[in-house]
């Protein structure tokens, strides 16, 4: 029950906390016409016709990428992504420092700014850059484990259709924990004070294993369906509006989206890391009351 709890209060804490929704909608309405501009959304092409005659054979090309050749039109698109990467990097570690630090004061009953919470993500964004590099290492570890299986069932197809199934079935699992995994990690950062403090959510997650994969799980199907709503938009974007701006309107439009993913998905991790602490007290009292001789 403690990942189904988790995930509900989440809902709760973002219905009382709806300036830090509006916070992270200053980024996302920051980010919108960056990401546009710095990473188009299809390569434009000239479509003219050129013949080159070798012999007796005639080879027509048609189309050639705006801009200069394809491996120009390539580096500048790998260019602007990685401008745009670097920069949402350290965006997102700033305002998630500071959302994850106002749900917390949110908890303790205690007052918060915004503008407060900014400067507290600004001295600490290198951190949260630090420890979500190292869980994002972590999860690509623990998938290429589970993908061993796979990689068998394959080489010994058909006989071995068993170990695929199999690795597919574990692959869904440690998804699901690594993200629960993952969620509890800028929590225990922002609450422990040190970069230590967050990789104390690996003794949490593995004493909680059940609670940790309900609560990625959850987290993703939450993700998945806040995206699903959002991504008819580029679509009617680039059907209704004129190509040259369509990227920019449809960047705006769901800005909104991505705004309540980000929070919704910060806040989710400090209800999960809030549900797992009260679980472990419990847990506690359990074990005094046992010595004790007395039975729950």
């Amino acid at each position: 029950m403690g990942a189904v709890d988790a995930f509900t209060n989440a809902f709760s804490l973002v219905l009382k906390n709806k300036r830090l929704y509006l916070l992270v909608l200053l980024m996302s309405f920051m980010m919108a016409p960056l990401g546009a501009y710095l990473i188009p959304g299809e390569v434009n092409y000239e479509y003219n016709q050129t013949s080159i005659q070798k012999g007796n054979v005639i080879i027509e090309e048609y189309g050639t990428p705006i801009g200069g050749t394809e491996m120009e039109v390539l580096m500048d698109l790998l260019k602007g992504l990685a401008v745009y990467s670097l920069i949402a990097l350290i965006v997102g570690a700033i305002f998630e420092y500071g959302v994850t630090k106002g749900i917390f004061m949110h908890l303790k009953g205690e007052e918060y700014s915004l503008g407060g919470l900014l400067i507290e993500g600004l001295k600490h964004f290198p951190g949260v850059i630090l420890v979500n590099f190292v869980y994002g290492i972590i999860m690509l570890v623990f998938i290429g484990v589970v993908t061993i299986p796979i990689v068998l069932g394959v080489v010994l197809a058909p006989a071995g259709i068993v170990l695929v199934l199999i690795g597919l079935l574990m692959m869904l699992v440690v998804l699901a924990f690594t993200v629960g995994l993952s969620s509890l990690a800028i929590p225990f950062y922002v609450e422990g004070g040190s970069i230590g403090a967050a990789f104390e959510a690996f003794g949490l997650a593995f004493r909680n294993v059940r609670s940790t994969v309900g609560f990625g799980a959850l987290l993703g199907v939450g993700t998945i369906a806040i995206m699903m709503v959002a991504s008819p938009i580029a679509f009617v974007t680039q059907i209704a509006i004129p190509e040259n701006i369509a990227p920019y309107v449809s960047a705006f439009l769901q800005a909104p989206f991505d705004a309540l993913l980000y929070v919704f998905i910060w806040t989710a991790g400090v209800a999960f890391y809030r549900e797992l602490q009260r679980m472990e007290e419990l847990k506690k009292v359990d074990e005094e009351l046992l010595e004790l001789g007395i039975e729950v």
